[in-house]
């Protein structure tokens, strides 16, 4: 079970290695690719693979193309868009009955609450990076609560 959620821990943050040399992840994201880094050697090298491959394709000069690209232009567009809508509408809606077809149904005529089983730690590396994302979600949260509390809006008095 815990190499599962190894397995998963290292391919969360392969992903954020390759996003990072793009500057793409989040604050809390970056932290935790960076925690993680500290402890994984595996993981620490194909972000440093990465991070080179992006240095090297970044330093070389642009190259010429040998014919010209053109876009195609759909002339229906409009249609397009119309079909894209009603399938994403009709998409939700069969996930929709999917998912209520799936839920249990009360027999007693009380409402349980169901949660989830989600990720649970099971050595102290998982229990350390957990304990770290969470208290760098408290860090952020009472930032974001900070900086709204001092916002004014309208004609109330600053």
């Amino acid at each position: 079970m815990a190499s599962v959620q190894n397995r998963v821990l290292c391919e969360r943050a392969r992903s954020w290695a390759a996003l990072a040399p793009d500057h793409e992840l989040s604050e809390l994201e970056d932290r935790l690719l960076d925690s993680h880094l500290a402890r994984c050697a595996a993981c620490s090298d194909f972000a440093a693979q990465v991070a080179g491959v992006a240095d090297v394709l970044r330093s070389e000069p642009f190259q010429p193309l040998t014919y010209p690209i053109a876009v195609p232009s759909w002339r229906r567009r409009a249609v397009f868009a119309r079909v894209r809508t009603v399938t994403a509408a009709a998409a939700v809606a069969a996930m929709a009955i999917g998912i209520a077809a799936r839920a249990p149904l009360p027999s007693d005529g009380h409402h349980e609450t169901f949660r989830s089983p989600g990720f649970v730690p099971s050595g102290p590396e998982e229990r350390a990076e957990m304990d770290e994302m969470r208290d760098l979600r408290r860090t952020i949260l009472i930032a974001v609560d900070d900086s709204t509390a001092s916002r004014h809006f309208g004609d109330q008095p600053a």
